[in-house]
């Protein structure tokens, strides 16, 4: 009886100095979200070479602008379905680009151009 008594006694102990999760929800929580919309954007450079072995391969540099952001990438594909789609492009061309919106608590805090389409 006494060992069933002092299992309920520590079992009662331990339940009592668990972390009270109360005080945590009671802070205010950022609420983040993210909208997206695709933009035309102006290509101000870009270096794209292209060869053939055993199938097509493209490597690129491209930097594009728009509305005062710009975007930079590097990068490589190969495959006859994998070229990018600015592969046949030159500075001063429109490229499509992904253009992404992130609000703070329904505030905007942060705008970026996030890919290339």
């Amino acid at each position: 009886m006494k060992k069933i008594l002092c299992l309920i006694l520590i079992c009662i102990f331990l339940v009592g100095c668990s972390n009270d999760v109360s005080d945590k929800s009671s802070e205010p929580q950022e609420e983040i979200t993210y909208t997206h919309e695709d933009v035309d954007a102006t290509i101000t450079y870009i270096d794209m070479r292209k060869w053939f072995a055993i199938c097509p391969r493209w490597q690129w540099e491209i930097s594009v602008e728009y509305d005062g952001l710009t975007y930079e990438e590097d990068g490589s594909a190969s495959g006859a379905m994998n070229g990018p789609s600015f592969a046949d492009s030159q500075e001063g061309d429109s490229v499509r680009v992904r253009l992404t919106n992130k609000y703070v608590n329904g505030e905007l805090a942060d705008r970026f151009i996030s890919e290339i389409r």
